[in-house]
């Protein structure tokens, strides 16, 4: 059996049962349906303070990327730690604020931006907005005029880096959709600068998700940094850098070789700490992916030609991961047993996609046993659909024997 503990610490088996923080998995799947999300307060804690006080000689702005999970409970214990949040829409705006979120500490991201977001950005006077085109800047300052407001703008640069993760999470290419070519930057200052409604005075970064070496940053640290040093030596004042997020998470252990958060760090106070702006991250999946467990139950074992099939009541509905980007979670059985069994892990869901792992050893397991399926606290239950018309699973959040959310 595999080792729980390194895809989330508060994950333990006791005398063959397995408990998240000190709750008995059996036990509660009694008093909730499945599946379920459960999520651990304490590890997102963890995660948060630990990358806060690995900074030594910077204090950066900590804003949570609410895309990874937008659970009100979740937004709520981050912002009592200080996070801000980076939000791309205005639903996520709305969240944030309402759980907590100072609108001082809310940056806005994405491409597609509608003007009815925009305004709302404005009008609760978040701290920036993050601009992915010149198209957008215009729309900005044509909405700024009409309301009589100012804002602070920072310009998303494409560095084209590649990121070295999966294609459909890499965005710092120039063949991405995302940020704008670093070599139109000093035109676009030049031409705001002294605008008497728009603020150009951050620059901005995120090149992708789930990044598990450093010289992707590296790489794009080192422009970011070029590109401050020329905006600077043109008078041009940088207010803050923000530097995105992407620190990849623990799926497979064997596969994932996620560096150390220090040496992420040691790399950011390298570029940045002589700069004099205010860095900004915007980590999602490191603070809220390893947080989370799929509790599911086993629906029944179907006996094929070649293979076994275990039907559990999570599908595709509830986390896509797997069959929109390949990804292979870890899957653990809730009671331990000696027997060992090989199953494809599949889901009820009418699409041949719908497969969690094949050719998965694990305990031999029966109808109605229970099963965990983990580090889905980012990507997952934010991702969720009603296709087939399943129902969503619900979410609880976890801290020693309390639970947060039935």
């Amino acid at each position: 059996m595999k080792n729980v503990t390194k895809y989330n610490k508060y994950l333990e088996y006791k005398k063959d049962i397995l408990f998240f923080d000190k709750i008995n998995l059996e036990e509660l799947s009694k008093k909730i349906k499945t599946p379920a999300y459960c999520y651990s307060v304490l590890q997102i804690k963890d995660n948060f303070e630990q990358l806060r006080k690995s900074f030594k000689k910077i204090n950066p702005l900590i804003c949570y990327a609410v895309k990874a999970n937008f659970n009100h409970n979740i937004i709520n214990t981050l912002s009592k730690l200080g996070a801000g949040a980076d939000v791309v829409s205005k639903g996520e705006l709305k969240q944030s604020i309402n759980n907590g979120v100072r609108a001082n500490k809310i940056v806005f991201s994405g491409v597609g931006k509608t003007i009815d977001e925009l305004e709302f950005a404005i009008f609760k006077n978040i701290k920036q907005i993050n601009v992915e085109s010149e198209e957008e800047l215009n729309d900005i300052e044509e909405i700024c005029k009409k309301k009589n407001k100012k804002i602070d703008i920072g310009l998303r640069v494409n560095p084209n880096v590649d990121a070295k993760t999966h294609s459909k999470i890499s965005t710092g290419r120039y063949e991405d959709k995302f940020g704008i070519p670093e070599n139109r930057i000093i035109k676009i200052f030049e031409k705001f600068k002294g605008n008497n409604f728009l603020k150009v005075n951050s620059l901005s970064i995120h090149i992708g998700s789930q990044i598990t070496t450093l010289e992707p940053f590296s790489q794009a640290f080192k422009k970011l940094r070029k590109l401050t040093i020329e905006l600077k030596k043109k008078n041009f004042f940088i207010k803050s850098l923000d530097i995105g997020g992407g620190i990849g998470v623990t799926y497979n252990e064997k596969k994932d070789k996620i560096f150390k958060i220090s040496s992420y760090v040691k790399l950011v106070e390298r570029n940045f700490s002589d700069l004099d702006a205010e860095i900004i991250l915007e980590p999602g999946r490191y603070l809220v992916g390893e947080s989370g467990i799929l509790l599911s139950k086993v629906v029944r074992l179907k006996k094929g030609e070649e293979k076994t099939f275990l039907i559990i009541d999570a599908g595709m509905n509830n986390l896509i991961r797997p069959s929109l980007y390949n990804a292979e979670h870890q899957i653990f059985p809730v009671r331990k047993k000696k027997i060992k069994k090989k199953f494809d892990i599949v889901g009820p869901v009418c699409e041949s996609s719908d497969v969690f792992r094949k050719d998965f050893v694990t305990s031999e397991l029966k109808q109605n046993n229970l099963i965990i399926i983990s580090s889905v606290g980012a990507y997952g239950s934010c991702m969720s659909s009603g296709y087939n018309l399943r129902e969503n699973a619900m979410e609880i959040l976890i801290e020693g024997k309390k639970i947060i959310g039935i």
